[in-house]
Order: structure tokens, then C-alpha cells, then sequence
């Protein structure tokens, strides 16, 4: 307890100022970065693959798949995402044909300002490749 003012103790009681400072600092918020990039793989005609990219940041990135012909962008192809902790998509193709052979991309990007047109298209999308080479089958494609 303090004592009462005015009293003999507090004429006697000494005043103390106290400082203190508090620096912050902003991190930047972190890249997106993969922990599983799809793999390059030999098919024949009717098979089926899966690739797999699974990348982590904050936010959870999003991501995307493109199908590359001759390094250029093609079209975008369907992919079916899931995310949980972190962002993983499976890219799926059955029945596989000899024109699915070429070279797919996952693309994750967690800036977010990637989908705002006003923005510089620079943004920066991390990028893993694999290339899907199918030979045709001896017994044909299945029905």
C-alpha cells in the first residue's frame, strides 16, 4: 500500500520515472514452398497416372496445374484440390491417350495480390514440372 499523501511517509518517499521502448518488427510473410513435386513417368495407352504437388505457406498457397506443349502454355488442365494444413493437389488422368504425353506443371502461389488485375503480373509463382511420356499399348487402347 502507498501511503496516505501528505503524511510523513510519503514527504519522505522518493518518485521514480520509469521508460521503457518496444520495437517491432514485420516479417514478411513466407514464400510458398513445395514438400512434394510430381515426378516424371512412363505410361502406356489406357493406364492412368496421378501426380502430386504439395506445397506449404501462409496463407495456404493456391495452386494450379497447366499442361505445357512445347514449352508453351496449352491449356489449363482439371485437377481436383484438397486442402488441409497445407495446400496438396493431385492431378488425375485415366484412360491415358498418346496426345496426354507432354509436360504438366504445378504452379502454387500464396501473394495476395496473384488474382488482382490492377496489379504488376510479376507476381512470383513457384513452379515444379513433370513430363508424362505414354507409349501405345501392344494390346491397343481398351474400350
Amino acid at each position: 500500500t502507498l501511503p496516505a499523501a501528505g503524511s510523513p511517509a510519503a514527504q519522505g518517499a522518493q518518485s521514480f520515472v520509469f521508460c521503457c521502448s518496444v520495437t517491432a518488427f514485420l516479417l514478411p510473410l513466407p514464400l510458398a514452398g513445395f514438400v512434394k513435386s510430381p515426378m516424371s513417368e512412363t505410361k502406356l495407352t489406357g493406364d492412368a497416372f496421378e501426380l502430386y504437388c504439395d506445397v506449404v505457406g501462409n496463407p495456404t498457397p493456391e495452386i494450379q496445374w497447366w499442361y505445357l506443349w512445347d514449352g508453351a502454355r496449352k491449356r489449363r488442365v482439371t485437377i481436383n484440390t484438397a486442402y488441409g494444413a497445407n495446400g496438396v493437389s493431385v492431378l488425375r488422368i485415366t484412360r491415358l491417350t498418346l496426345e496426354d504425353s507432354g509436360t504438366y506443371e504445378c504452379r502454387a502461389s500464396n501473394d495476395p495480390r496473384r488474382n488482382d488485375l490492377r496489379q504488376n503480373p510479376s507476381i512470383t509463382w513457384i513452379r515444379a514440372q513433370a513430363t508424362i511420356s505414354v507409349l501405345q499399348s501392344e494390346f491397343g487402347t481398351p474400350p
